[in-house]
């Protein structure tokens, strides 16, 4: 089959267009999905719908890449390996749409595919028509992966790696398992947490409402909004104001745990991009101080930028550092909140479940061991060692804590339940699970005391 080498795509809707670069990116550079989308909605200049419809089309295609795959590999008469990059592409955008997207007409998700790839040559069009009208004639009744394997069935149509699905299986059983695949394979609602020092969560709340949207505390927390639908003209609005930040309440709840106060020194390790150090700023006031640290540049500008945005800056420095060799006296709260596998945040960062392997557990608990060896140098006798992750793995978790309390006879577990709702503990630690909390993404903390 033969394909044209430049491609161009007039007469294809700008959200479209743009799906199909980043998701190409995204096969073939290994690009992250949030950063290209960053970037791309702040400099596209697409109007809101064209927005809406991009975050969409790429979220969708990443989500369920795999059961499109298996759907789209049904009806093709070659494997879909073969296709290049481009047709494949267009191939999973028109699949995404004609099976999720109710309101996108079935004959424009086929014709604005085949526009682009025509540039591609006639057997591309070709191809990508045919198979998409395919998939529209048997949506109503599409084929089913073997039952007899459960780990492969439920990966298939969850679309997920088969080691998550077989980890979750064998850890919650199938019935909580398919519980926790479902939830995150839903697109998240927005959480705001509220800035105490601008405005009050009521008066986010009755400003959201005058506007028509429907929000509510978070049951966990009430620094925490939840808005379903808002429009981004009214986001950046209230960004703008500096009332609110986009921040799970899961990362909050780890913030409330760390309960800084006023007069209180605190370190934030691998502290980029800055919402939990900002969070704390918010809570300390101009009485103490926070040193954000992170071995990343770029990001630490990102949460100097969010600072100066909140108005919090003031009590804050920020430090570019591997956290394993930073030098700095002790203080009353070292917060750690160290890389992990990011498990808990597939709702919103669905290339995660593609990007991990599961020999990356391993890695990363070793990195966060070593981590944790150095932030425990840097707490004050009688101060406080906050550990947290966003991920659902004991591997990153309990047992690195677990390891770490047997080697530190000096350090204490306090349990969360005295800081959080029990609710969201077990067994003296923060765990939230995105299938048992509502709108939480899935988090882990530790609140570890030093003795006197």
């Amino acid at each position: 089959m033969a394909y044209a080498d430049q491609p161009s795509s007039e007469g294809v809707s700008p959200a479209r267009r743009w799906a199909w670069e980043i998701l190409q990116r995204v096969e073939r550079d290994g690009a992250y999905v949030d950063r290209l989308l960053e970037v791309t909605l702040r400099r596209a200049g697409l109007r809101t719908p064209d927005r809406a419809l991009l975050t969409e089309l790429v979220h969708g295609v990443v989500r369920w890449k795999r059961w499109l795959d298996f759907v789209l590999q049904a009806f093709a008469e070659h494997p879909l390996q073969r296709y290049p990059l481009p047709i494949l592409t267009a191939l999973r955008l028109g699949a995404y749409q004609l099976l999720y997207l109710e309101r996108v007409p079935a004959y424009a998700a086929v014709h604005q595919m085949v526009e682009l790839v025509k540039p591609y040559g006639k057997a591309a069009a070709g191809l990508v028509n045919a198979l998409l009208r395919t998939l529209q004639r048997h949506r109503e009744a599409l084929p089913e992966p073997a039952a007899e394997d459960v780990v492969r069935y439920l990966s298939l149509v969850h679309s997920y790696p088969e080691w998550i699905v077989r980890r979750w299986v064998e850890r919650f059983g199938v019935e909580e398992a398919v519980q926790l695949l479902q939830v995150q394979n839903r697109r998240p609602r927005l959480s705001f947490r509220v800035n105490l020092q601008r405005v009050q969560p009521e008066e986010v709340l009755r400003w959201l409402q005058e506007r028509g949207r429907q929000a509510w505390h978070s049951p966990y927390t009430a620094r925490s909004v939840i808005v379903e639908n808002l429009p981004y003209e009214e986001l950046q609005e209230l960004l703008g104001r500096g009332w609110v930040s986009v921040h799970d309440v899961s990362a909050l709840l780890v913030v409330e745990l760390a309960a800084v106060a006023p007069g209180m020194q605190v370190l934030d390790l691998c502290g980029a991009p800055g919402g939990k150090a900002c969070a704390m700023a918010e809570q300390l006031g101009r009485e103490g101080h926070i040193t954000v640290v992170d071995v990343h540049p770029g990001r630490l500008k990102v949460a100097e930028r969010e600072a100066q945005r909140l108005g919090v800056a003031a009590c804050m420095s920020f430090v570019v550092s591997d956290a394993r060799s930073l030098r700095h006296d002790p203080v009353d709260v070292v917060l750690l909140d160290a890389p992990c596998s990011g498990l808990g945040t597939i709702a919103k960062k669905p290339d995660i479940k593609w990007r991990r392997r599961e020999s990356d557990l391993r890695a990363l608990s070793q990195l966060q061991r070593e981590l944790l060896e150095h932030a425990a140098e840097l707490v004050r006798p009688g101060g406080v060692l906050v550990y947290s992750t966003c991920t659902t793995e004991p591997e990153e978790n309990e047992e690195v804590v677990s390891q770490f309390l047997q080697r530190h006879a000096e350090f204490v577990l306090e349990p969360a339940e005295l800081w959080l709702p029990a609710s969201v503990c077990r067994e003296g630690y923060l765990q939230t699970l995105p299938h048992r909390h509502q709108e939480c993404d899935g988090a882990f903390a530790a609140r570890l005391r030093r003795r006197e």
